[in-house]
């Protein structure tokens, strides 16, 4: 996934769960706030992404993990928040 649709999937994943916020692409990765969201190294398989905010760096391995740290560390998990589903039909 590049910067660019990692932008475009958090994007939406914040109005989905209704949290103000602003994306930009910087190289390697995104970052919104405080918060920034690199590609992992090929070295670091199964690892796809890093999560990153001042003092912590958490690994993850799939987009449902990602948008779960994301969602986490925004505090849209918190409370009546929306949360996203993903199920088999």
């Amino acid at each position: 996934m590049t910067p660019p649709e990692l932008r475009d999937l958090l994007s939406d994943a914040l109005a989905l769960w209704e949290v103000p916020g602003r994306v930009a692409v910087f190289e390697g990765g995104v970052e919104l706030g405080g918060l920034r969201v690199t590609a992992a190294a090929r070295d670091d398989l199964p690892i796809r992404w890093w999560i990153e905010r001042a003092g912590q760096r958490r690994p993850c391995t799939s987009v449902s993990g990602l948008l779960r740290g994301v969602r986490n560390a925004v505090g849209a998990g918190e409370g009546e928040a929306r949360r996203l589903r993903v199920a088999g039909a």
